[in-house]
Order: C-alpha cells, then structure tokens, then sequence
C-alpha cells in the first residue's frame, strides 16, 4: 500500500519537529505554521489525515476545521486535534465541529500512532461502506430502468398507440425536465435524486391502461360520455398500483413519484382535470410537467379519429391552455425550448429506439 499523507498544522515549530519524529518513518508528512497556510497547501493538495493544533493566532483550529469541513473536497478527512488542553468542554466542541479525535501534547509516540492508525483504518472502512452503496444504488437504479421499459413494453402489447405515447411522452419529459433544472426558481425543487426518480417513473405514468378493457383501448373512433369516464379510472389505478407497492414491498422515491404520475397527470391548472379536480400547486410538480408534455404528443401524434398537429399547432394549444389546464411558469419554459421539442419530435423514432435500447439519451 502506497504510504499516506499527513497534514501537520502547528504554528509552533517545536511541536511539528516532534510530530514528524514520530511519523516520519510510517508517513509522507506536509507542515504547515498557520490554518491559512495550510488551507492554501489543501486547494492543491488533499491529504489523508489532518493533525490540527487548536490555540494558534490569527485562525485558530477550531475556526480552521470550520473552513475545511465546509468544502465538499475535504470534509471527508479525518481531523485530530493538537491540544495542550484535556478538558470536556474542548473536546465536546471539537467534537461537535467534526474533529475525529484528540492528541494531547507533550505528544506520547505510541498513543499518537495508534490514534492515527485508528482513524485511517475507520476512514477506509467508510470508504469502502460507501463503494458498496453506490454499487448497490446503481444495482437498484438498473432494475428501475428495466422496470419502466418492461411495464412500457406490455402496455405497447396491449395496445401500440398507449405504448408509443409512453415512450414519447418519456423523451419529452426527459428533454423538458433537463432545461428546467437550469431555471432559477425551480433548482431547490429540481433536486438530483427528484430528476433521476422522475426520468425513470414518467414510462410509468399511463401504467393504469393495462386495466382498461380492449374495447375501450382499442376503439378506433372518440370515446362517448360512459367510456371516457371509464378511461379516466387508469390514473386511480395506476397510482393504487404504486401506492400497493409503496406500502406492502418499498417506500423510496421512484415509487411514491411513479404513483404522483400516475395518479395526477390529468389534473389542471384551473381544477377542473381529473380524477379529484385538484388545482394550481396541490397538483405535484412532476405531474404538471408530465401533463404537458402528455398533451404535447397526444396533439402531435396520430389518432384514428385525428391526423397529428404541426408542431407549430400544438404549441400553440399549449399556449391557449396556459394559466388554465397548464401551470403558466412551465408553459412559459416549455415554450422557451420550443427548438428542442421541436428536434425530439423529428427524431422521434430514433430517439425511441435508443431509448428501449438502453442508449442513456436522456442524460
């Protein structure tokens, strides 16, 4: 194993001659006489260990551990104060201000080694926990991916115009959600885990048609008044789909945002949607981008009781639906990207194929 480094922060020289007695022949060792040295040799040097006295002028360590632990680049290094002091009340505030552990001075060579050694070893295990649960992430979010595109696949089995607007709808949302990440106002909700869930709920949404008889599904002209009310039970069934297995298998972000979807979708702005008439911001965000984005490819797609709509026209609906069926401030970003809709749609087919192939388009 490579040796490690260790950061000595002294302002005494005395006291950092020592240190590097007892660990140079066991360490790489950086010195440094004051915090804002040291934080100056960390912008371009991260060690394994920082060794931190407490009592030094102009920045004294815990004000220093206070800057260290606030950058994401170092807060995961193990800090162990220098202290002639032993007191509880020193340590209790150490402790709480992330220090790792305590080395009194004079130093003892033996203590200080194994506390050193201690805190590298636990360092490594964390490290490793942390490998072990990214993999493990990456396992799950896998197995999400092949979830939204087999449940996507058997909706397309039962009927190819549902299966086709789930995958359209899933390029879209992707695209739209993407642009909106870089708005402003929506960055504290646009959260990465929220993103990531959301890509991989939206093939989910229209999940419910698999309960829809065939004749329904399948009809080939509009729905009367009795049908469409039965249409409209998909998105309850959808979202208690979800809601079963938030409560009897997992509970995690894809599945309680894979039930909002479902469940929401048809919802509008001005409360009159369905399936419980909720309005303005009662209705989840993912559902109201996704409900845009639904209307988006129902209008430019291909009906058999409808030709599909230019691009053009359906932005245009879009707009007319502004402040009514549609969250305003998102029709105002979806218009905005309007040229990158506008490319989805003409490369519609092959974006789907990448997409069922696995081809991360949506990254």
């Amino acid at each position: 194993m490579a040796r490690r480094t260790i950061l000595i922060i002294d302002d005494v020289e005395f006291n950092r001659r020592a240190a590097e007695g007892v660990l140079r022949d066991e360490y790489d060792l950086i010195q440094a006489g004051s915090a804002k040295e040291a934080l100056a040799i960390l912008e371009s040097t991260v060690p394994d260990l920082i060794l931190l006295d407490i009592v030094m002028p102009e920045m004294d360590g815990y004000e220093a551990i206070g800057v260290i632990k606030s950058k994401n680049a170092w807060k995961g290094i193990p800090v162990i104060f220098l202290t002639g002091n032993s007191d509880t009340v020193s340590e209790v505030r150490g402790l709480d201000l992330g220090a790792a552990d305590f080395i009194t001075k004079p130093f003892v060579a033996a203590v200080m080694k194994r506390r050193i050694k201690t805190q590298l070893e636990l360092y490594d295990y964390e490290h490793h926990l942390e490998e072990l649960v990214d993999e493990k992430v990456e396992e799950i979010e896998k197995m999400q991916d092949l979830l939204s595109v087999g449940f996507a696949e058997l909706v397309e089995c039962r009927d190819g115009v549902t299966g086709g607007h789930i995958k359209n709808t899933s390029i879209y949302f992707t695209a739209f959600i993407n642009e909106l990440r870089k708005v402003p106002k929506y960055k504290n909700d646009l959260t990465e885990d929220f993103v990531r869930s959301a890509i991989r709920s939206a093939p989910l949404h229209d999940i419910g048609k698999i309960a829809i008889s065939d004749d329904v599904l399948r009809k080939a002209s509009a729905l009367d008044n009795d049908e469409f009310d039965y249409m409209k039970s998909h998105t309850v069934i959808g979202g208690q789909t979800f809601r079963k297995i938030r409560n009897q298998v997992m509970d995690n972000y894809f599945i309680s945002t894979a039930e909002e979807m479902a469940l929401y979708h048809h919802e509008r702005w001005n409360g009159k949607g369905y399936p419980y008439g909720l309005s303005g911001e009662e209705i989840p965000l993912s559902a109201r981008i996704m409900s845009i984005v639904d209307v988006y490819d129902a209008l430019t797609s291909k009906r058999p009781y409808k030709e599909p709509y230019s691009h053009e026209k359906s932005m245009a609906i879009i707009v007319e639906g502004r402040g009514q069926f549609f969250d305003p401030d998102l029709v105002d970003e979806f218009i905005k990207i309007s040229p990158i809709i506008s490319e989805c749609l003409k490369q519609k087919e092959k974006l789907r194929q990448d997409y069922m192939g696995g081809t991360r388009v949506y990254e």
